[in-house]
């Protein structure tokens, strides 16, 4: 991650070591929606961030980690990180986001990430420096830790099967308040139903809806294997987990204080993505032994799935921007990852 990729700007400390440093007593809340559970990527970036700042100013600096949603929904929990209520938030996601940033609808595009590895070179870098800085512009949140959210999206449902997009006619999907996810729901045939991910167990559970789109990680963070019976893997779209914080909190810290708070949330991604990384090694047998059918689909089925929804939701994603440009250099980052990373 690049030494400016905490979200841009000032106040990003002078260098001073925790001997001369300024380290006054104080305790900060950390909120997240995941479970307490340091083998998920949610509570392991929150711990990673927590020991860093902890261990480096003899405890005088608290991070107290509320997690599994116990501080409301995750858009909730964004509001009171934007009044200031929470210094930090951390786990979500993309469609969490959206409504108070449209901007982050960028990396909804179906399809435009080759892997992994490519899609965080870009937001490590000059195309997310930008997009970092100008969220907290907008916001008045400082994004600290960005890591792939279990990696790329796929359909899992419960009681059907899918093999082609005639399978997804008429089926409820669960998605996140995201428009560019419901305008592809859409455009598969489906129908888009916007969740609460504390909510999601319990409605495919009791058959409110046929299945959601997430990561196979994302799906085992939430047990929901325990109530799919199939995924198809489609890898529609990449996602992401954050964490940020206050930017007014975050200018007001000592300045040893804010270097820690940007070094904790590099350590926190590089932790996350470890979790992730071998999350997605291993979670395809996790889930086919709780009994959950996983297909991977020949390429032509891909293709269909690809004719049928990038152009109408990329679309939908310009429209919905403040900066619809950032389509374009989202893409030229794109190529250039690929040809800096070998892949052209």
């Amino acid at each position: 991650m690049t030494s400016g990729g905490s979200g841009g700007g000032s106040g990003s400390g002078d260098g001073s070591d925790s001997g001369d440093a300024e380290m006054p007593e104080m305790t900060v809340t950390l909120g997240h929606s995941g479970p307490e559970d340091i083998t998920q990527h949610q509570h392991r970036a929150a711990v990673t961030f927590k020991k860093h700042i902890e261990d480096n100013t003899n405890g005088n600096f608290t991070v107290e980690i509320s997690p599994g949603g116990a501080l409301g929904s995750l858009r909730e929990m964004v509001e009171q990180n934007q009044s200031g209520s929470i210094e930090l938030v951390g786990s979500t996601a993309e469609g969490h986001i959206a409504p108070f940033y449209s901007n982050i609808n960028v990396y909804a595009l179906p399809y435009a990430f080759r892997n992994v590895e490519v899609a965080n070179y870009v937001f490590d870098n000059e195309f997310g420096d930008k997009l970092w800085a100008d969220f907290r512009d907008q916001t008045g949140l400082r994004m600290l830790t960005w890591y792939d959210n279990g990696g790329f999206r796929s359909f899992g449902v419960s009681g059907v099967e899918i093999e082609s997009i005639e399978d997804m006619k008429g089926l409820d999907i669960r998605t996140m308040q995201i428009e560019a996810h419901q305008k592809l729901v859409s455009e598969l045939g489906a129908n888009p139903t916007p969740i609460d991910w504390n909510e999601l167990y319990q409605a495919i559970d009791q058959g409110v809806v046929a299945g959601q789109e997430n990561s196979i990680p994302t799906v085992i963070s939430g047990d929901l294997h325990e109530v799919l019976d199939w995924i198809i893997l489609d890898r529609h779209v990449f996602t992401m987990n954050f964490i940020h914080c206050n930017e007014d909190w975050f200018q007001d810290l000592p300045l040893y204080y804010q270097r820690l708070v940007l070094e904790g949330g590099r350590l926190a991604s590089q932790e996350a993505r470890m979790i992730n990384r071998v999350q997605r090694e291993r979670g395809v047998k996790t889930v086919e032994d709780a009994g959950v059918t996983v297909y991977d689909p020949p390429q032509d089925v891909i293709n269909d799935f690809r004719e049928a929804t990038q152009e109408p939701v990329g679309e939908l994603i310009r429209d919905e921007m403040d900066d619809p440009s950032m389509v374009d250099d989202m893409q030229e980052a794109i190529q250039q990852a690929e040809k800096d990373l070998g892949y052209q």
